[in-house]
């Protein structure tokens, strides 16, 4: 048993530095594939940007307000400030054609003949909803939307498990609508993969709840799936809610460094102990009956 000491030393020892070497590439990797930090964004960039969704809220309130001329006037002034912004570590190539594509149709509404209050306040949620993403990366207010989604989902289910082919076209209306106006949101904050994931159980639900009859048995197989790809996007999911807190990407030299000194405190502990229970061990020839029994 005790010749059998020292090679265990030497395998744990081994396994511990193994580990470090793990962890520093993992932590390098982390660091490396970030793009904000490997690359700092301008902070010009970063104020241009608070800039934009500055007059985005002041748009909002004046919608919201029945101010439809001054509202318009900031959108347009919102859409002669895009083309001053970098984009690059802000959001994805999708991310900001979801936004200008939301002014757009926004500049449709307000410029319409005939202004329409509930398209207004709909166009302008979508872009107050857009810019807030831009600059709150970690907690967004389209993340407050979880729980609405969560009762339209459950609306959903219960009219289709009844068979209620009308109550469930209207349900699933009311649930597209929402899942709308964080659209673009969505984009700028997620993986596009993520997002075409429920646009494409949106198409699936929809075929089936207008289907003639109503498939209720694969809407209820969608609805399913719904909830799987919404945890997804809101990271609900275990997975994801273990995943965030772990790296951050604003802090990822001090995060290396903690999972450093959490190694080298180890390594010490063992050293010590097998320094410590070296200095007890005798090497003397034992039988193999001695040494079966110990």
């Amino acid at each position: 048993m005790f010749r059998f000491t020292g090679g265990f030393k030497r395998l744990t020892v081994t396994l511990l530095l193994t580990a470090v070497v793990s962890i520093s590439s993992a932590c390098t990797a982390s660091t490396s594939t970030s793009g904000q930090a490997a690359k700092p964004l301008d902070p010009e960039q970063i104020q241009r940007v608070e800039f934009l969704n500055q007059i985005a809220d002041e748009m909002y309130k004046q919608t919201m307000d029945g101010q439809v001329l001054e509202a318009r006037s900031k959108l347009m002034q919102m859409s002669d400030q895009i083309p001053k912004i970098h984009f690059e570590g802000i959001t994805s190539v999708e991310g900001l054609n979801a936004l200008t594509e939301t002014i757009t149709q926004a500049k449709r509404v307000y410029n319409a003949a005939s202004y329409s209050p509930e398209e207004g306040q709909m166009a302008v949620a979508k872009i107050r909803l857009a810019t807030d993403a831009l600059t709150h990366k970690n907690q967004p207010m389209w993340l407050q939307y979880y729980k609405v989604l969560q009762n339209d989902t459950a609306a959903l289910t219960q009219v289709v498990k009844s068979g209620k082919q009308q109550e469930a076209i209207a349900a699933f209306g009311k649930l597209s609508q929402h899942i709308a106006i964080i659209h673009p949101s969505l984009l700028i904050s997620r993986e596009a993969s993520s997002v075409e994931k429920l646009d494409s159980v949106l198409l699936y639900l929809r075929k089936n709840i207008n289907s003639q009859p109503m498939a209720a048995r694969q809407a209820e197989s969608g609805l399913d799936h719904l909830g799987q790809v919404l945890d997804e996007l809101f990271l609900k999911n275990k997975d994801a809610i273990a995943f965030v807190p772990i790296t951050d990407p604003k802090h990822p030299i001090i995060w290396s460094a903690g999972i450093g000194l959490i190694i080298v405190s180890v390594l010490s502990f063992v050293g010590w102990r097998m320094y410590q229970s070296g200095r007890h061990i005798v090497p003397v020839k034992q039988s193999r009956e001695k040494e079966l029994g110990e």
